[in-house]
């Protein structure tokens, strides 16, 4: 029995307004070789399958199409479907009673009745219909939810509510799997922030995270071999725990691309209850650079980028300035797109130059930030004898534009000054 374990895809995603549809094409491709070459018998997706609670209908569109293929080209028996906090429970649940059809076990979300169990357990039958393993699929959960209530509480009191309840849910779990089936491997999931999660390795907290502080890992019953935990974006066990985050397989921020992505392949052999865990790093589309410094410095440093990607990175610029300048966008991107499509003119013949293939080989700029430097001698602009009252407004005015790296010409002071007119009038 193989399981493959992954998450937050963030389906319908964009960077800076740029679309990652071909990047999330790029994943699923990817993904659904594995599953044939791992032999994958069931897929855990551990919640934050779309980006947004309304996914756009490209987003639905890439979901269904994929749990479409699995079912028709993979060898996989059961695709288990998690809601994350990005997720819209309702919209995930919709279609459940269909996608069983295409043996894809899906739960939205957890209602407030935590009596009726059994619906969240998914038995993996064997080929002689017998019960070889259980999962607990659990989604993302509101802590109310859980029963939690935070008013008129210390932070202390609610970190221990939280343990407390999230701890009972999966012992009650676990009890429940055994009373369906004894002596079979039992696998739980979950979609929270645990230990070993920073503040930015996940776009949102979820639990008042902010406040409380990760959950521990002695919350997840140990009776569960291995729980596959989704919404941190970095891949890691926490600490010597059976919990491992998955992350997100295409890097969303300059932070993911500086780790890699990846997805756990879990092993059962015959006998065995608890599985071998081997991480498979997932192959990226492209990457997200950051690069800063004064303007010549961030050309030479685009000049000389390089990539082992199939398409070059996405770039987040920061560019030094004296002052801020309308332009520079403009400026940076037709200096860069030269400098490529000349490149490009150089290593390649005419016939082989289209339009297609030049898009295809220079980076995308993201976003361009002018950070201003001030200068030493501007530290302090009223430090001259005159007193705030013996400066004119324009003065004033002017001196704030030093202090702030604002260029001033004629312009600009015509135009305050008919603020100043039209104020005495």
């Amino acid at each position: 029995m193989k399981i493959l374990h992954t998450s937050d895809w963030h389906l319908g995603a964009s960077y800076e307004g740029v679309s990652r549809e071909e990047d999330h094409k790029f994943f699923l491709n990817w993904l659904l070789n594995t599953l044939n070459e791992q032999k994958i018998d069931v897929l855990l997706i551990a919640g934050d399958i779309f980006d947004q609670t309304q996914p756009s209908s490209e987003s639905l569109r890439s979901y269904y199409q994929f749990l479409l293929h699995i079912s028709q080209s993979t060898t996989v028996k059961k695709v288990i479907v998690l809601g994350g906090n990005h997720d819209s429970p309702s919209r995930l649940d919709a279609p459940a009673e269909l996608l069983k059809l295409l043996d894809v076990f899906v739960v939205g979300g957890m209602t407030n009745d935590l009596n009726n169990l059994e619906k969240y357990l998914c038995p993996i039958y064997s080929s002689d219909n017998k019960i070889e393993m259980i999962i607990a699929a659990v989604p993302y959960i509101h802590e109310f939810r859980l029963g939690v209530r935070t008013a008129f509480l210390s932070e202390k009191e609610i970190q221990a509510d939280f343990k407390n309840k999230f701890s009972e849910l999966y012992r009650n779990l676990a009890d429940k799997a055994e009373e369906i089936a004894q002596n079979v491997p039992l696998i739980a999931t979950g979609h929270l922030a645990c230990t070993g999660s920073e503040k930015d390795d996940s776009p949102l907290e979820v639990h008042l995270v902010g406040t409380i502080g990760s959950l521990p890992s002695d919350i997840f019953d140990p009776r569960f071999c291995y729980v596959a935990l989704g919404h941190v974006h970095r891949s890691y066990r926490v600490e010597k725990s059976n919990a491992y985050y998955s992350g997100s397989p295409i890097p969303l921020s300059v932070k993911e691309s500086k780790t890699d992505r990846a997805v756990y392949v879990l092993n059962f052999n015959q006998r065995q209850t608890s599985p071998e865990v081997e991480k498979i790093s997932v192959p990226v589309l492209r990457n997200i650079v950051e690069i800063s410094g004064e303007l010549e410095e961030v050309y030479v440093k685009i000049k000389q980028l390089k990539w082992t990607t199939p398409l070059p990175p996405f770039l987040t610029l920061q560019i030094n300035v004296e002052s801020f300048s309308i332009g520079i966008d403009f400026q940076i991107r037709k200096e860069i797109e030269s400098y490529f499509a000349k490149k490009m003119d150089n290593n390649s013949t005419q016939d082989q130059f289209s339009i297609s293939s030049f898009s295809k080989n220079i980076p995308i700029i993201s976003q361009i930030k002018q950070y201003p430097i001030h200068k030493k001698q501007k530290a302090n602009i009223f430090e001259h004898n005159k007193s705030l009252k013996e400066l004119s407004v324009e003065d004033v005015f002017v001196k704030m534009c030093e202090l702030k790296n604002q260029a001033l010409d004629e312009n600009l002071l015509t135009a305050f000054r008919s603020l100043i007119s039209k104020d005495n009038k």
